[in-house]
């Protein structure tokens, strides 16, 4: 067995929202008479921190106020977030690793309690040991959550894998000194998530195949 702990993130990688996502960001551009992004747009470009990513589109720090934004980013996704569906074999990978005796965690930049409800309402809480999110609306960095989360964890290095969608979840992996692959499906897009060197794959059927050979 090669690994004994996965580590998933929420947005993009368990939760299928990245449209919602985009939705919410053009309608805040359009607010604020900045160019919207279609997907391709914003997988390309997408980063956390999200502030970083706000800053790079036009939302200048001088002009707009960047926790007025959080917070209305935030009020409209958990308005429409039930609405979001599961990707397609996430439960069944969940399933899998709990029947092979492999413990799970979700580590987030989603704030705490808006993860764990979200986790709650769709009934996974019953395949964690952990549920790791931010204390925060900011959609900051989650390094440092990371390393809290190692800690926790009875595996040690590249006994853990860290499952996500985005390139800041290989700073996460790096944070935990764990392994890491992506499944393009989220927030970022193939091609870029490619360029770092780790498994990219295009659904969480063929995640799953890679999973069975590794645990």
């Amino acid at each position: 067995m090669k690994y004994k702990h996965i580590v998933w993130d929420w947005n993009g990688t368990i939760i299928d929202d990245v449209k919602l996502s985009v939705e919410i960001f053009n309608e805040m551009c359009d607010t604020c008479g900045i160019a919207g992004l279609d997907l391709d747009e914003y997988q390309r470009k997408f980063k956390i921190p999200v502030s970083d990513f706000y800053v790079e589109h036009g939302f200048e720090y001088n002009k707009f106020d960047f926790d007025k934004i959080s917070i209305y980013y935030v009020e409209q996704y958990n308005k429409r977030r039930f609405n979001c569906p599961l990707h397609d074999n996430v439960v069944e990978i969940m399933q899998f690793l709990n029947e092979s005796g492999v413990s799970q965690s979700i580590l987030s930049a989603y704030e705490q309690n808006y993860l764990r409800e979200c986790v709650q309402h769709y009934d996974l809480h019953k395949y964690m040991d952990n549920v790791f999110g931010l204390d925060n609306i900011l959609a900051g960095s989650k390094a440092g959550l990371a390393k809290s989360l190692a800690e926790r964890i009875d595996a040690k290095g590249n006994e853990i894998l860290m499952i996500g969608d985005t390139t800041h979840d290989k700073d996460a992996s790096d944070a935990m000194g764990a392994d890491c692959v992506f499944v393009a499906k989220g927030h970022n897009s193939a091609d870029r998530l490619a360029k770092l060197g780790v498994p990219v794959f295009d659904s969480h059927a063929k995640l799953l195949e890679f999973i069975k050979e590794c645990i």
